[in-house]
């Protein structure tokens, strides 16, 4: 059993984790996304922690994880969870050891937004012997990265993926990281309704064109805690609500005193 400590006998600089305020975090997104008829994928890049993704699971209405590096992917899956995404644009270096996942019993998903990235995966899938599986990132906001939803391009990526043997298509992704610039609830409100709508038309089109979209996957805290319905979507994934931070809070999503973690350290001069 762990010896009790107060704050003054720990040796610093010392990371701080208000469990009561974790829960209550984790809480508030489980019951919020739940209300409006979604499944949460919770992006785990900002915690790293199994004890904390338990802690996540355990809060209800969870499938799956999202990670920002395939070193994630590996810690988790060695940690028993097996249905990952990894919501970052595909490098062709990188396909060998997602395969290698995918060997080991990881229902592993990648992103991409271009023909040339398809083509890649198509091969080296070929290459390796597994099909991966693909979700085609969306712009929806501030052209950072993802394909037009509106465009011809995003249609000839997936038929290109739908006519190959070594990759499937199993939706569309996106991330409304514009969320972070906006300064009002309503600017909020506005950009993630605009994430849901683009993401649904991209899906819309997908399948009109005889193609699968079973997943649309949106996500940022902001929007997730701003928007009001989430029609359309299959998933949300979100992260750095489970501590929050002053970013969060400098954007009205939350209140200074959500936040779960500090630094504790020690004024020595």
């Amino acid at each position: 059993m762990a010896t009790q400590r107060s704050i003054d006998q720990l040796s610093t600089p010392a990371l701080l984790l208000d469990r009561e305020k974790l829960s209550k975090n984790i809480q508030r997104m489980s019951s919020r996304i739940a209300d409006l008829g979604c499944t949460l994928r919770p992006h785990v890049k900002t915690n790293k922690s199994i004890d904390v993704v338990r802690e996540i699971m355990a809060g209800g209405n969870t499938d799956g994880i999202t990670v920002s590096t395939l070193s994630e992917a590996e810690y988790f899956f060695d940690n028993g969870i097996d249905d990952i995404t990894y919501a970052v644009g595909i490098a062709p270096n990188k396909l060998v050891q997602v395969a290698a996942l995918i060997k080991s019993g990881c229902r592993l998903k990648i992103i991409l937004d271009s023909i040339e990235a398809a083509r890649a995966v198509i091969e080296q899938g070929e290459r390796q012997g597994v099909t991966y599986e693909v979700l085609i990132e969306i712009d929806t906001d501030g052209h950072r990265s993802g394909m037009d939803p509106t465009g011809d391009e995003i249609l000839e990526v997936a038929r290109l993926l739908e006519s190959a043997t070594s990759a499937s298509l199993v939706g569309v992704l996106t991330h409304a990281g514009g969320s972070y610039d906006c300064r009002t609830q309503e600017d909020l409100l506005r950009m993630a309704r605009q994430e849901r709508d683009l993401s649904v038309l991209a899906a819309t089109r997908l399948r009109e064109a005889g193609c699968k979209a079973p997943v649309v996957s949106v996500g940022s805290t902001p929007t997730a805690l701003s928007i009001d319905d989430l029609s359309g979507i299959t998933e949300v994934r979100a992260g750095v609500y489970v501590f929050f931070d002053l970013v969060m809070a400098g954007l009205g999503v939350c209140d200074a005193e959500d936040i779960a973690v500090s630094v504790l350290a020690s004024v020595i001069g």
